[in-house]
């Protein structure tokens, strides 16, 4: 199975190549260990600098792709190859050369799904480059300077904060639906600071809980306190993993 999404990669990275503009293609790591997972698919990333073609012209161009479909709000494409799912996403090189050429000052960029636009660039495998470009990237990544990391420490722990006092207020009057809400954004924002502690990008929220347990970097009792946080347990109540997750904060702001 594995020569199969080799090749099927390969041949879509192929015939990516031919786009006007494109620098370099890669192959995200497969969020799923095996193509029977629920979780699997193939994704391809797809550094351009000219406008793409439309996606009428792209769908004809994967003319043995089944179940076609075109994001209207987003450069992305889905669809079958020989009953495997695939995803490319379309990335303009200029709006990346512009996050990292001001880095400091585009932090906006991280808010909603931390550092993973990052961490795709790093992590890839490269499967297509028409010049450099993505090598000096990957250098660039790597020479992040020290006031990116703590402006990024600073607005990920003010944005744990503020899950963390919406917890608490939804908690106390009784509210569920939002105890719900605010509980993911807590763990989720509380995951995005320990990546950034530890000076690591942070990859896809399907495997984000299993990467956090192995940094190298944790605070005392972090993987006892986040699955707690999880469990379904009526003697687990709202109340007590409100208080767990202070404690967790509390570790978190203590490691900063």
């Amino acid at each position: 199975m594995i020569k199969k999404i080799e090749r099927i990669s390969g041949d879509l990275a192929q015939r990516l190549s031919g786009f006007e503009g494109v620098e370099a293609i890669t192959l995200a790591e497969a969020p799923g260990d095996e193509t029977t997972d629920p979780y699997f698919f193939i994704s391809l990333d797809v550094y351009h600098r000219e406008a793409l073609p439309d996606a009428e012209t792209r769908q004809r161009f994967f003319f043995d792709a089944g179940a076609f479909e075109s994001s209207s709000v987003a450069a992305k494409d889905r669809f079958f190859i020989e009953e495997l799912p695939i995803r490319v996403e379309y990335k303009d090189v200029a709006r990346i050369e512009g996050i990292l050429g001001k880095v400091e000052r585009n932090l906006w960029v991280f808010r909603q799904t931390g550092t993973y636009m990052f961490y795709r660039l790093e992590n890839a495998a490269v499967l297509f480059k028409r010049s450099l470009w993505i090598d000096f990237v990957r250098e660039e990544l790597k020479a992040l300077p020290d006031s990116f990391w703590a402006l990024l420490r600073d607005s990920s722990q003010a944005t744990m904060e503020h899950y963390l006092g919406d917890l608490s207020a939804a908690v106390a009057r009784g509210d569920s639906f939002f105890t719900l809400i605010s509980l993911a954004g807590f763990i989720k924002s509380a995951c995005s600071m320990l990546f950034v502690l530890n000076r690591r990008f942070e990859p896809s929220g399907r495997v984000l809980a299993e990467r956090a347990f192995e940094l190298s970097r944790l605070p005392e009792h972090f993987k006892g306190r986040f699955e707690s946080l999880l469990k379904e347990d009526s003697d687990f109540p709202a109340a007590r993993k409100r208080e767990v997750a202070e404690l967790l904060a509390r570790s978190l702001i203590a490691m900063a």
